[in-house]
């Protein structure tokens, strides 16, 4: 009986030193104070005269002993400075660097034959202009050859032998060739392919390779159809000495890489914001101190991934000088228009939201100690999708507010968050 008569006793001293700090706190009104000038004091949350800074509420240390320790703490970590909704919001998203095409200028066969001599081995290499690239074999050349002499010792109309002349160079055989076939009489078995311009040489990965090409079914064929062709891939393969091309084949582009796309995709919830001839800046990972600017050049009609929802862009981005690597990555900037979603608020990094399975938490600067000592109290927010670590807060923060950059560091396993 003696025990519990000192333990209700106990209990009522303490509850009556709550009661004194409570009334205590409640004799003192609220003050604001300057974290740079704590001369400066208010009644009202407003603005220093001296320095312009958002006044902090004052609260000092008797007064923060009757928050309880699950909903405030003192802590010096740094913060994070919720921007105005009002402001410019800016949406970040990675992608990579990928070949304009639009600036192809392809090379295709007039006539089809075999390729005897490849000049350029390599998918990539750069060449410059009237650089040779390959000698092409073809039977129809030579007999467009033998119709030109024939007429020529035939001595037929002058404009028939013209019309063969012209038929010659569009095929490709030069002023010399035709001029040596005229005099020599001699045929030219090969044709030589010249690059158009200054550049790069991507070739074809679908042209057909005949020279593999299987006439007969295998044998353990189970529905009887024939292989028509092999199709090469660039990432393995690419057209070689040997194989055979049709008439009217691609065999090769030569792109000069002076400007590239960047490919980025957006989640769909936040297309409407998207606009063709926007600005965007863009930040590359090879010189990421030195931001480019690039313009909205397609948003592509359709989703990437019907299951996720985005949508893919092509920015245009000027590389005069080759710094842009392809397939070097990329992060882009987008400025979100009036359009912008209405539940878009602010983005701030994952490591200053608490998540304890559905709910999320974080923790607001709500004052400063005499020492200098942050006071953070509990809230809950409403987050949305997390990308390129930031997580988007829907509501529970307004503009201005501060909260911990580190919110694992204020929450051990002891904490029991409930903001109520």
């Amino acid at each position: 009986m003696s025990v519990l008569l000192a333990i209700l006793f106990s209990a009522c001293n303490k509850a009556e030193e709550n009661r004194q700090h409570i009334k205590e706190h409640e004799q003192h009104p609220t003050v604001y104070t300057c974290p740079l000038h704590p001369e400066v004091l208010s009644p009202d949350q407003g603005i220093c005269q001296k320095c312009k800074m958002k006044l902090e509420l004052k609260v000092d240390d008797a007064s923060y002993q009757i928050a309880a320790p699950n909903k405030q703490v003192l802590s010096r970590q740094s913060t994070l400075k919720i921007s105005s909704p009002n402001g410019p919001q800016m949406i970040k998203r990675q992608g990579y660097i990928d070949i304009d095409r639009t600036r192809n200028q392809s090379v295709s066969i007039r006539f089809g034959g075999r390729i005897e001599k490849l000049f350029v081995k390599y998918e990539l290499q750069y060449v410059k202009k009237g650089d040779k690239i390959l000698e092409l074999y073809s039977p129809e050349l030579n007999t467009f050859q033998e119709e030109h002499l024939f007429l020529l010792h035939s001595g037929k109309e002058k404009s028939l032998l013209e019309q063969s002349r012209q038929k010659l160079k569009l095929l490709g055989i030069t002023d010399n060739q035709i001029s040596a076939l005229e005099k020599k009489g001699t045929l030219t078995k090969t044709i030589s392919i010249y690059s158009p311009s200054d550049g790069y040489v991507l070739f074809n990965s679908e042209l057909k390779n005949y020279s593999e090409t299987s006439n007969q079914a295998p044998m353990n064929s189970m529905n009887g159809k024939s292989n028509v062709s092999k199709k090469f891939n660039s990432s393995n393969s690419q057209i070689r000495e040997g194989i055979y091309v049709n008439k009217g084949e691609t065999l090769f582009n030569v792109n000069d890489l002076q400007n590239v796309w960047a490919i980025v995709s957006i989640s769909s919830e936040f297309q409407a914001s998207l606009q063709s001839n926007h600005q965007v800046k863009i930040t590359s990972e090879l010189f990421p101190d030195k931001p480019l600017s690039g313009k909205i050049a397609l948003i592509e009609q359709t989703f990437e991934d019907d299951k996720q929802r985005f949508v893919r862009v092509r920015i245009n981005l000027p590389n005069p000088k080759g710094e842009l690597k392809l397939n070097s990555l990329v992060t882009a900037e987008f400025p979100q228009t009036a359009n912008r979603p209405e539940n878009f608020r602010s983005q701030i990094p994952v490591s200053a939201v608490y998540r304890t399975g559905l709910n999320s938490f974080v923790w607001v600067k709500i004052g400063t100690t005499k020492d200098g000592a942050g006071i953070f109290r509990l809230r809950k927010v409403t987050t949305g999708i997390v990308t390129n670590g930031n997580t988007t807060i829907i509501s529970g923060l307004s503009a201005n507010e501060e909260v911990a950059e580190h919110t694992g560091f204020l929450t051990d396993n002891e904490t029991f968050l409930n903001e109520n």
